[in-house]
């Protein structure tokens, strides 16, 4: 395995903007979450939502990045 090698590096330029993307409406979603559960008083804590996403989001990309090493 090369020290040197970025995970990034393998992926088009297209496929790098839409990894951003992605992440930057997760984290939106993350911050609507956070905003819109005690305004509306919904009785549950944000991290039962945003805990579950942030995880499957890093897990589906690091999969995705493991799949373009090879």
């Amino acid at each position: 395995m090369n020290p040197k090698f970025h995970p990034l590096a393998g992926l088009t330029r297209f496929e790098r903007w839409f990894l951003g993307i992605a992440w930057l409406v997760i984290v939106a979603k993350c911050f609507v979450v956070s905003w819109a559960i005690p305004h509306y008083n919904v009785p549950i804590a944000p991290a039962i939502i945003i805990g579950p996403t942030l995880f499957f989001a890093a897990l589906v990309t690091v999969l995705w990045l493991a799949h373009h090493e090879e």
